[in-house]
């Protein structure tokens, strides 16, 4: 037996050719070509297309037509009328039952083939979902190298900061020399005047870079804390982000799941209706062989009682002449 194939490859490779034959061979051997068996004989292939086929192939056969009765007379006459009418009532019946299984069935197949597409149509869409969770992926991971390359740049902010404090310091340290000399330049101001001027100029020259340190080191705290916010704001967008795909991601695994398993259950479903259907049209067209036979061995049985009363007709005449 050759190893089983995937929906799509056997979907497309059974022909109608294939269970044609593989039919009419279990017919010349004998065997009633039912779905089952000519899927075994094939070793491949849907069942739904497979009895789609199997079905055209059972319609498209000629079903031999029953030969007229002939009208005996008297009570045979009465007799062959009746069973023949009996007979031809249950030939239409099963007929109309095996037409009726016959369309259930190919009903079925059309089912199950329309499943089988969904099915393939679910999972290319389950393949495009994937696609669209690892780019996700690469999108958070380039926002988490966005993040490393601001805080590297918070850092150096930072650094400038410590830096632009030190010398903040040392100028602070410079204006507290600065104010000793003026202390000392104050108490000597009566001897040197000059001396006291120079040093009020020192003094200015000394509170106006420390206003300017001042003001370049709350420029740079102030940069730093901008900068700090907006690490803390990345941070929180990056995590809401990544716990939405997350949960987008989970939800349409699930999602794709249960339909996944209401296609699988619907397919068998459908499979074995279609079994079901072609086993009760086998029976149908089996009772009206039945029919059929009973019907031959009625009307060869009414000639036979024809012919017997034709030579007793004719050993009657005998007699007489």
């Amino acid at each position: 037996m050759s190893q089983p194939q995937d929906p799509a490859h056997a979907t497309a490779s059974l022909t109608y050719a294939q269970v044609a034959a593989a039919a009419e061979n279990l017919e010349q051997r004998g065997a009633e070509p039912t779905l089952q068996r000519v899927l075994e004989l094939l070793g491949t292939g849907s069942p739904n297309i497979a009895q789609r086929h199997l079905s055209t192939w059972r319609d498209a056969r000629t079903v031999p037509e029953s030969p007229a009765p002939r009208l005996p007379a008297g009570l045979i006459d009465a007799l062959e009328r009746e069973l023949a009418a009996h007979a031809e009532s249950g030939l239409s019946e099963g007929q109309r039952l095996a037409e009726e299984a016959r369309a259930d069935a190919t009903t079925l197949a059309e089912i199950g083939e329309a499943l089988e597409r969904r099915n393939l149509e679910l999972e290319r869409r389950l393949e495009q979902v994937e696609r669209e969770a690892r780019a996700t992926s690469e999108r958070c991971s380039a926002l988490q190298a966005e993040r490393d390359g601001l805080r590297d740049e918070l850092e150096r902010e930072q650094q400038l900061a410590r830096e632009a404090q030190e010398g903040l310091i040392q100028h602070r340290q410079q204006v507290a020399m600065l104010r000793e000399q003026l202390d000392e330049a104050q108490q000597a101001r009566l001897s040197a005047e000059r001396e006291t001027r120079a040093v009020d100029e020192e003094r200015i020259k000394a509170e106006r870079a420390q206003a300017v340190a001042e003001s370049q080191r709350d420029g740079a705290l102030e940069q730093a804390r901008e900068k700090a916010e907006q690490i803390g704001q990345l941070k929180r967008e990056i995590q809401e982000e990544r716990a939405r795909q997350r949960q987008e991601v989970t939800e349409m695994r699930a999602e794709q799941k249960a339909r996944l398993d209401a296609v699988e259950r619907a397919k068998q479903e459908a499979q074995k209706q279609a079994q079901e259907a072609a086993q009760r049209a086998t029976k149908a067209e089996i009772r009206a062989e039945a029919l059929q036979a009973t019907q031959s061995a009625l009307k060869s049985r009414m000639d036979a009682m024809q012919v017997q009363q034709r030579q007793r007709g004719m050993r009657s005449q005998g007699e007489r002449e």
